[in-house]
């Protein structure tokens, strides 16, 4: 089964070329709580990059890996954050 497509995957997904564009956008709009360091992002990239190379390759196409950054963010998020994280409702939301 598909993880569902949310308003932070899509930001997700839009900013992944770059570490650091990412973590500028997520502060920007107001995503992550203010006392998380940047260190603390990265590592939860990381992380989300290592499950998703250790899945199968029949099963990653059923699992974005924009929306399993998502999910690694979770303990981050600001209540916006959190939000933009609703899978399928957050795609109604304004910025």
């Amino acid at each position: 089964m598909a993880i569902a497509p949310s308003k932070l995957g899509q930001l997700v997904e839009a900013e992944w070329h770059s570490e650091e564009t990412l973590i500028l956008k997520l502060r920007e709009h107001g995503l992550v709580r203010k006392d998380t360091s940047d260190a603390e992002l990265r590592s939860t990239f990381q992380q989300a990059k290592d499950e998703h190379a250790a899945l199968p390759s029949g099963q990653r196409r059923f699992s974005s890996m924009n929306e399993r950054v998502r999910v690694f963010l979770k303990p981050f998020l600001s209540a916006k954050g959190k939000a933009w994280a609703e899978p399928l409702e957050s795609l109604k939301l304004p910025d």
